[in-house]
């Protein structure tokens, strides 16, 4: 009966502030609060719309990626180097193994593709076989002749050197040679006075090469005299084969071969 007793005050004493006396305004005391303007405002519920969801992150590119993995396949491979355990050097392997199985797939589907777009296969119009060598030479060659044969109609060809320059005589030579096989006329002129002996026919620079900016020598110019424009052929030391390539670059302005 006395421990009840002591039960029911405890829970008295405990609930009793719950029922406490409502206090009556007495115009300093209020329930609830007034007097400042920010007691009764209602509060603010953060609005869904201004929310702004965290981006994803954007995705990784496939040259991220592929160094990604080189890099990974470098620090494994350096691991089983520097550390030759059986475990690294497995580990090595088979991730070099897998990168030779995507090379293999990808030159697979290579050659599948140009079979089915022949329009992107090189090999169509410039053989890489070596059966077809002598074809396309004879081909390139042609080619060269046909600009040869253009230069020489609408063209002259003026050869500016050094007498005095073993180098700038070795280049009197050829050019003497590439002027006879391909019955092209060249102008020889000579800088320093000094006449090559495979050029006799020579004449002294009487102010030609500084009206045409020429500053390095031996230099090789087409020349067109209707339109009085040239253009540089070769500066320095060439060889009749590479002479009758850039007699043919020239023509057609650089033009790429199709």
């Amino acid at each position: 009966m006395r421990l009840q007793k002591q039960l029911c005050l405890l829970l008295l004493s405990v609930l009793l502030p719950l029922h406490a006396e409502e206090k009556k305004p007495d115009g300093y005391n209020y329930d609830p609060a007034v007097g400042w303007y920010w007691y009764n405002e209602p509060v603010k519920k953060d609005d869904p719309a201004s929310q702004v969801p965290p981006s994803s992150p954007a995705p990784e590119s496939p040259t991220a990626r592929m160094k990604r993995l080189q890099a990974f396949r470098d620090n494994v491979m350096n691991e089983a180097m520097l550390n030759p355990t059986p475990a690294n050097i497995r580990r090595y392997k088979i991730v070099q193994d897998w990168m030779v199985n995507q090379a293999s797939q990808f030159a697979a589907n290579w050659e599948r593709v140009l079979l089915e777009n022949p329009d992107l296969d090189y090999n169509l119009q410039h053989s890489y076989y070596n059966g077809t060598a002598n074809i396309q030479y004879t081909q390139q060659r042609q080619k060269q002749q046909q600009a040869i044969r253009y230069v020489n109609q609408h063209y002259g060809v003026f050869f500016f050197y050094r007498g005095s320059e073993p180098l700038d005589n070795r280049l009197g030579a050829i050019v003497k040679e590439f002027s006879q096989q391909y019955d092209l006329p060249v102008v020889a002129i000579s800088v320093d006075g000094r006449i090559s002996a495979d050029l006799p026919d020579s004449r002294p620079d009487a102010g030609q090469a500084a009206k045409m900016n020429i500053t390095h020598f031996p230099a090789i110019f087409l020349v067109e005299p209707l339109k009085k424009q040239y253009k540089p052929l070769s500066y320095g030391f060439i060889t009749q084969d590479d002479l009758a390539r850039r007699m043919l670059n020239v023509v057609t302005n650089f033009k790429p071969e199709d």
